[in-house]
């Protein structure tokens, strides 16, 4: 029953838009039915990227030494348990349990699934090389030009370049996530029409059995575990497991201080991550309090799940000309300069939708900033994880996706819970006005970086 890595790679960003639109419910639930202050809010969302922070480099770093694959599966039973046991309860400190598993299950297929794809894909493309080397040549004819131009599906595979399949893909990945979401939020529009509490029970269950599919057809023929490849007696390997992890720890450190795009990187999504849990957990309060203070939790359901179907659809003719040009630049030596410059402009693209929403008076203007920022964060967020893996090394390639997801952790515990604090002791319009400058100033690093590449190419 195994499927081919890049139909696979694709359904895990369905499955990914699926855990996602879980936050439909959970956020009605949270600001509507349980009334929860700015600040339990930046709380909920401070614990559950201190869980990411704590975990996500160590979780990369165990799907680097043992299996990609199976840290996915991991990855989304365990979310779906927080999931699905997320409304069991109204006490806060359950709440929050909660919310720490869902990162812990997140951080274990941040890094990996793209680690598995890139791997998977070489490994099938150098496999085809090697079977079309070996197979004997029967003369031509006139006739078989055209079918030597078209090949099979080894010729394809043989032909194409991996490193430009994986960029492709990704944005790819990204669009199947927008997919994801607009069939997560239409279930659960129409299950939170019945029960609110029960669409998050019904989401988590579906998360968990996405896991069990991926179990059974995901292949793993590309990854051979360090700690297999070394061999030698098994108490020597339980010995030295810790070893392993450090060493591929510092080697994944190593290449971010040392690229100036992976440190760019780095920078910003740190940055840009901590006004992104501001406005992701305080966004929805502002336009509940700018004009929709008369609805009740299905209607709240109903009008924000229309919304997020609009802002997904929105989100995926982006992804597709992200993707055509990341392939377009792929074989261009200016495209690290290219790619930085793009970065800085959508997070500035995001920083004017994020002042609109914090400062407009007006419901209409303020949900339309809404929709600017999340259509243009989604794209740098995957931009992002494109640059990432392209300057990544096989060896570490999770770990280091993993460092990207752990800055942005550290820009979430660092500034979204202060922000929270401010609308709750100023005023929910001040912080998010705070969270739209620093989207401004996520863009500094990766501009930097282009302006430094530009340079040193004249």
């Amino acid at each position: 029953m195994r499927q081919r890595p890049d139909r696979l790679f694709l359904l895990t960003g369905g499955v990914q838009g699926l855990a996602f639109s879980w936050g439909l419910p959970a956020m009605v639930w949270w600001v509507v039915d349980l009334r929860l202050s700015p600040f339990r809010l930046a709380v909920l969302g401070t614990a559950l990227v201190l869980s990411i922070l704590v975990t996500e480099t160590p979780t990369g770093v165990v799907a680097d030494l043992y299996s990609r694959k199976y840290s996915v599966v991991a990855a989304y039973v365990v979310m779906g348990t927080a999931m699905a046991l997320g409304p069991v309860t109204e006490l806060f400190g359950v709440l929050v349990i909660w919310q720490v598993l869902w990162g812990v299950g997140w951080t274990l297929q941040s890094g990996a699934a793209t680690a598995w794809m890139t791997d998977e894909i070489a490994h099938h493309a150098s496999h085809s090389h090697r079977s079309a080397a070996v197979m004997p040549v029967e003369p031509s004819t006139p006739g078989d030009d055209a079918g030597a131009d078209d090949g099979g599906a080894g010729g394809d595979a043989a032909g194409s370049d991996p490193s430009r399949q994986v960029d492709g893909l990704i944005v790819r990945h990204a669009v199947f996530r927008s997919v994801g979401v607009m069939v997560g939020l239409v279930a659960a529009t129409a299950l939170g029409a019945w029960s609110v509490r029960g669409s998050m029970a019904v989401m988590g269950l579906l998360s968990i059995a996405a896991a069990g599919y991926l179990a059974v057809t995901m292949p793993e023929a590309g990854f051979e575990s360090p700690r297999r490849r070394a061999g030698g007696a098994p108490r020597l390997a339980r010995t030295s497991a810790w070893r392993d992890a450090i060493t591929l720890w510092k080697r994944g450190a190593r290449l971010v201080r040392r690229s100036p795009s992976l440190l760019a990187v780095t920078l910003s999504a740190a940055v840009a991550a901590g006004a992104w849990e501001a406005n992701d957990r305080l966004s929805a309060l502002r336009l509940f309090e700018l004009g929709l203070t008369g609805l009740d939790g299905r209607e709240a359901v109903l009008f924000f799940g229309a919304t997020w179907f609009v802002m997904s659809a929105l989100a995926i003719p982006m992804m597709t000309w992200l993707r055509r040009h990341l392939e377009r630049s792929q074989a261009d030596q200016r495209s690290a300069r290219r790619d930085a410059f793009l970065l800085a402009r959508f997070l500035v693209i995001a920083a004017a939708g994020a002042m609109a929403l914090a400062l407009s008076p007006w419901f209409t203007v303020a949900l339309i900033g809404w929709a600017i920022l999340d259509v243009a964060g989604e794209t740098a967020y995957s931009l992002t994880e494109a640059m990432a893996n392209r300057h990544a090394d096989s060896s570490v390639r999770a770990t280091v996706v993993s460092f990207v997801g752990q800055s942005q952790a550290v820009g979430e515990v660092s500034i979204g819970l202060a922000l929270g604090t401010a609308a709750q002791l100023v005023s929910l319009p001040f912080a998010l006005a705070i969270a739209a400058l620093l989207f401004a100033v996520s863009a500094t690093p990766a501009a930097v970086v282009g302006w430094r590449t530009a340079a040193s190419e004249d």
